[in-house]
């Protein structure tokens, strides 16, 4: 029997305030509580199993995802919540059996059919996505995300009108929430930028951007110092002498999904997405308190971690969690001999695409363009930092050249990970494997130029932008001015 239910419904209450709340460390508090009063209780679990996935904890996730649907066998709700497990850890196969799971008993669960549509659309198979929207209008009514679904595999398809209707659909639903009639402008804001309508399209971003809670920059001035190099110098590094891992840095929209996919098109190459790992040992520790027995202990676990994900066949595995700049000094402890891999865009260019997209909470400081010029100097800053003060080997790799000359691009970042040339790199848009950032649709199309300068289409209303970008917006300026724009 349970504790004290009651006082369970309270803390579940809560903690679910504080998740809409974004407050995620408070939210956990609340729900594991609540979880002790009512320890049986699947809708705690499925929450808590929600907040992790919203957090990128994974296995935390799936754990909780587990025990609810051991209580609650078939619930579509949970199996979805498992589905995202799996989708985050790169299981195609387990994810798809999720959904199928679902589907099969509530052939009308709309979030599961909009979760399968956007699976195969993820993965390049329009075809698929259109046989589960066509099965689900036998049993289900248009909710909306169906109607999402719809628009979403339109615009796939390159019907802008069409994916314009669902969305506008969406935003006449009295009963559909702030949250997906955000994603709807985010959505009718790429249609109008496909078809040319750029005021209409800055308009309904900067919609979806408003409202939301302020987010935060990174300090960069503080983790140098955090970091000295006299910090580093009396570190020990880790003894694994392991070249496995490769590590991909750069803002959001800098081309780090595209360069994960070229090598991940690599017989020998295996990718774990963005995993938490590394970002959960960076917080353990403040850098003046970590020891060279805490470093061997990080990397040993690291390692653990990518054979338990991958296996121990792949040569090199590729890591590019969120916010990796603030790791590559601990990185250069635990593994002195990997390969680092920068990704460099148009300031401009990389902070506005960035601002276009809906990345949730996961990337607070995009809602506001001044926000995310200050976000680019600090990364660059710190940057720059590693660049003079590590060991490890990092290789800039900018997006205009890496698009503008790919093969020998291609070959160089091959090079520098230590294997040798695979033909598949070139071919890397053929690939079925999920890909989990707002990149998927790009990274299914070859090579192409067209990102290069889209900021001038905009540039009425990027001042603040600009404004805090400095002397790094004069890189965009010049960029562009050579290239006649």
């Amino acid at each position: 029997m349970p504790r004290n239910p009651a006082q369970a419904a309270r803390l579940f209450q809560q903690g679910t305030q504080a998740m809409k709340a974004e407050q995620f460390g408070v939210a956990r508090g609340f729900l594991e509580k609540a979880l002790k009063f009512d320890k049986d209780n699947p809708d705690i679990m499925g929450r808590l199993s929600q907040l992790n996935l919203v957090i990128w904890d994974t296995n935390a996730a799936l754990d909780y995802a587990r025990r609810a649907l051991k209580r609650r066998p078939n619930h579509p709700d949970t199996l979805l919540l498992l589905s995202q497990c799996y989708f985050q850890l790169g299981d195609a196969t387990q994810m798809h059996d999720a959904l199928d799971k679902a589907i099969a008993w509530d052939p009308s669960h709309g979030a599961c059919t909009h979760a399968k549509v956007m699976a195969y659309i993820n993965s390049g198979e329009p075809e698929l996505a259109c046989e589960v929207l066509n099965r689900y209008q036998q049993h289900g009514d248009v909710d909306t995300l169906i109607l999402m679904a719809r628009g979403k595999l339109a615009r796939t398809r390159k019907d802008y009108s069409g994916a314009i209707e669902q969305f506008e659909q969406i935003l006449g639903l009295e009963h559909a929430s702030d949250r997906h009639k955000r994603s709807a402008r985010f959505e009718l804001g790429h249609c109008y930028d496909a078809l040319g309508e750029y005021d209409k399209a800055f308009e309904c971003f900067r919609i979806a951007n408003g409202g939301h809670l302020p987010g935060s920059v990174l300090h960069a001035q503080s983790m140098m110092e955090q970091w000295s190099k006299e910090r580093l110098d009396s570190l020990p590094c880790a003894q694994t002498g392991s070249r496995k891992p490769v590590f991909i840095v750069g803002m959001p929209r800098s081309g780090t999904t595209l360069t994960e996919q070229i090598l991940a098109a690599h017989p020998d190459v295996a990718c774990i997405g963005e995993a938490p790992t590394l970002g959960n040992q960076y917080k353990r520790k403040s850098p003046g308190s970590l020891t060279g027995e805490d470093v061997a202990s990080y990397a040993d676990e690291y390692l653990r971690m990518l054979d338990e994900r991958v296996g121990t066949e792949p040569m090199r595995v590729v890591d590019k969690h969120m916010g990796m700049e603030r790791t590559l000094g601990l990185i250069s402890r635990m593994f002195p001999e990997a390969r680092v891999i920068h990704c460099m865009r148009d300031p401009i260019d990389s902070c506005l695409s960035a601002y276009f997209q809906n990345f949730g909470t996961n990337v607070n400081y995009s809602r506001d363009l001044r926000m995310i010029g200050e976000q680019y100097v600090a990364h660059r800053k710190l940057m720059d930092y590693w660049y003079e003060t590590l060991d490890i080997e990092i290789m800039p790799n900018p997006y205009e050249e890496l698009v503008a000359d790919f093969e020998p691009r291609a070959r160089q970042l091959i090079d520098h990970i230590g294997l040798d040339f695979h033909d598949d790199c070139l071919r890397f848009h053929e690939s079925k494997a999920l890909v989990s950032t707002a990149s998927s649709v790009q990274v299914r199309s070859p090579i192409y130029q067209s990102s290069r300068q889209r900021w001038r289409n905009y540039e009425q209303y990027l001042s603040p932008l600009i404004d805090a970008l400095g002397e790094y917006a004069d890189t965009s300026m010049a960029s562009g001015s050579q290239q006649g724009a």
